[in-house]
């Protein structure tokens, strides 16, 4: 081997070492970030947190005594907010208030689809694909790591009693597990997951996991958008099984099943 090889094989390793050692002190730096953290939340009513007067559940917060020592949730999402409506207000919005509360190694569950496909709060498909993207980008700028989530199901059932999927909703849940799949983020399907809870009760069984009988504008209404606390119980446990049986790096803040 001539001087001039030698030469440019001994840069080279000293590159290839420089490499390593660098990625291992990231490695390292998130092992640590792993042992505490924060678990944002944002989103919409079926993820916002709620008084414990309250019949409506949070699903989000339900996994809060789920959570690892350390651990702690944030919980940003609003009542009737789309993935565009969130971001109203300026510094004062909710997407402002998880950016702030953002720190190296969180993990940031992003759940939308519900408000975005009602016709007076349209967000299309298109443009609900790009804020999501945009999430996804400003998330890993502050070192947390996102994971996108599908809407949760409406508990609605057919005049044979039978539990009827809700088409609009799942048109949502399709684009955030494409956008997820583009961006490289974690998906979890909420909207297939509460579904195959749904599917395998009974009418009277199923209605249990939503308010119901309730009022707006003093008006009686069945709610059957909202989880119950029963409901939101139910559905944080299945997202986190299924964060476990994925082993998803989110599955690692949370407490092992006894």
């Amino acid at each position: 081997m001539n001087r001039t090889n030698l030469k440019t094989l001994i840069s080279t390793s000293r590159r290839n070492a420089v490499r390593m050692a660098i990625a291992g002190i990231a490695a390292l730096a998130m092992a640590v970030a792993s042992e505490a953290g924060n678990l944002i939340l944002i989103g919409d009513s079926t993820l916002a947190s709620r008084k414990p007067e309250q019949r409506i559940g949070s699903w989000g917060d339900s996994m809060g005594d789920k959570l690892k020592d350390g651990w702690k949730i944030v919980n940003v999402a609003v009542s009737g907010r789309t993935v565009k409506t969130i971001q109203n207000g300026g510094k004062n919005s909710s997407w402002q208030k998880a950016q702030d509360a953002m720190q190296s190694g969180d993990f940031v569950i992003v759940q939308f689809g519900i408000n975005d496909a009602a016709k007076k709060k349209l967000v299309d498909i298109p443009e609900f694909k790009e804020e999501l993207a945009k999430f996804a980008k400003v998330i890993r700028s502050k070192g947390a790591t996102p994971v996108f989530c599908s809407p949760v199901t409406s508990g609605t059932y057919g005049k044979d009693g039978k539990f009827v999927r809700n088409k609009s909703r799942q048109k949502y849940a399709d684009a955030t597990r494409e956008i997820a799949a583009a961006e490289k983020v974690d998906f979890i399907d909420m909207t297939e997951l509460t579904c195959k809870i749904l599917d395998a009760l009974d009418k009277t069984a199923g209605q249990d996991l939503y308010v119901g009988k309730s009022a707006k504008n003093g008006k009686p209404i069945f709610d059957t958008c909202h989880p119950s606390k029963a409901g939101a119980k139910r559905y944080g446990e299945a997202f986190i099984k299924d964060a476990t049986d994925r082993k998803l790096p989110i599955a690692a803040i949370f407490k092992p099943n006894d």
